[in-house]
């Protein structure tokens, strides 16, 4: 993926991010409404597939509980009325029929490459690979990101996440999971919570934006919250 394919949100919360508004007038259910945020088939579709596919495959083999999963779910929502479906107490099972719904391919669609190391828990790259570069980075940035947890100042309640909770399982994403993820789950966070975000705190998430080597609009989404 280059810059320009994570220009946007993307994957898992993109994915979350999209179930906003009137969505249940243009879908005739959930699964329905992922096949029409692919898009159209072509490349760009094919892209948006992998990337959630990895997200839900990181998420699947990874040691969090399904209370945990339902919480970092939870952050993407941020309209209590029409937003984002609810999967507590099926945590797992929602994920699998997501899987489902990314893997499958028909005409004019390409079949998605194996899921990357980051997608698979204990994954090994290959010797001096670029995959190996980016897992070494993403592990890296995992204290960078904890700490961008702490700093979450909620100014309104979340959908259907408490502070405690939301700053919980995003840091047991960054170790069990991966911090890149847990990173683009956070900023929902500071969406869903409302947070105060000071010119320091952002520029802050510019940085740690840039090292995942995100577009310039995933990050900056965010820039209404800055006083």
């Amino acid at each position: 993926m280059s810059r320009d394919d994570l220009c946007f949100d993307f994957g898992l919360t993109g994915l979350g991010g999209s179930f906003h508004g009137d969505w249940v007038l243009f879908a005739v259910d959930q699964w329905d409404h992922v096949t029409q945020w692919y898009g159209p088939p072509g490349a760009d579709r094919d892209k948006r597939r992998l990337l959630l596919r990895d997200d839900v495959r990181r998420l699947l083999d990874c040691a969090l509980v399904d209370a945990e999963l339902n919480t970092l779910w939870r952050l993407t929502d941020s309209d209590a009325l029409d937003g984002s479906p609810e999967i507590g107490g099926q945590e797992r099972v929602w994920l699998e029929r997501t899987l489902t719904v990314a893997e499958p391919y028909g005409p004019g669609e390409a079949v998605l490459p194996p899921p990357g190391p980051c997608a698979l828990r204990g994954g090994t790259p290959e010797p001096d690979s670029e995959a190996r570069s980016l897992t070494y980075e993403h592990r890296m940035l995992a204290d960078d990101v904890k700490e961008l947890i702490g700093l979450l100042d909620p100014r309104q309640q979340a959908v259907g996440a408490t502070l405690p909770e939301a700053r919980a399982a995003l840091t047991r994403c960054v170790d069990e999971v991966c911090s890149e993820i847990a990173f683009r789950f956070l900023l929902h966070g500071f969406e869903a919570f409302g947070s105060f975000v000071s010119q320091d705190l952002y520029g802050q998430l510019e940085r740690v934006g840039e090292r995942f080597r995100y577009g310039p609009h995933v990050v900056d989404r965010l820039h209404y919250l800055v006083s």
